[in-house]
């Protein structure tokens, strides 16, 4: 027994004691309880007991719900299983619609930016096309100016070059010759 400095038991230590003394009884008792091969046996069987009559309970109840023409549990979950399933399926159609909207989008870009190339390619035909017009405009020209001006006493031959072809006129002779 705990006593204190001027020689009186310490009511605090002792009650710190006795307390660890019921503690290591309480131990052992429970330890041989739970030990023991007829308590383990009584508490399945209780729990067994306990598992049957709960089913019993779930199985009157669904029959009762049955005979109300009221959905029973396994109903409810079937539903729910079905609801979930189709949620999945309606979350994959809009990952499917976004996808689809993002390549449209992206064709779409591409659809305009190769317009915009081609009549960009167009445009630059019709300045080649232009300069090559001006180009055979200012070579004609300058032959017949080399054609009027005679030089000596005999008439300068004129150089034979052919007229250019009319881009017009050669569009129908190939009309023409596909159709003959």
């Amino acid at each position: 027994m705990a006593t204190a400095p001027n020689g009186s038991p310490d009511l605090g230590k002792l009650g710190d004691e006795l307390y660890q003394h019921w503690e290591r009884a309480m131990s052992s008792w429970w330890d041989q309880v739970l030990e023991s091969p007829s308590f383990l046996g009584s508490m399945g069987q209780n729990l067994e007991g306990a598992a049957k009559a709960r089913g019993q309970y779930e199985r009157a109840v669904d029959d009762s719900m049955q005979k109300l023409h009221l959905p029973t549990r396994s109903d409810v979950v079937r539903v729910a299983k079905i609801a979930a399933q189709l949620e999945e399926r309606i979350l994959q159609q809009e990952d499917l619609v976004l996808d689809l909207k993002d390549q449209l989008a992206r064709l779409e870009k591409e659809a305009v930016q190769a317009r915009i190339e081609a009549a960009e390619a167009r445009l630059e035909l019709r300045e080649t096309l232009g300069v090559l017009r001006d180009e055979l405009v200012a070579a004609r020209t300058a032959r017949t100016a080399a054609v009027a001006i005679p030089s000596g006493d005999a008439p300068a031959a004129a150089p034979s070059v052919a007229p250019a072809p009319d881009p017009k006129s050669a569009a129908s002779a190939r009309g023409r010759k596909a159709g003959a």
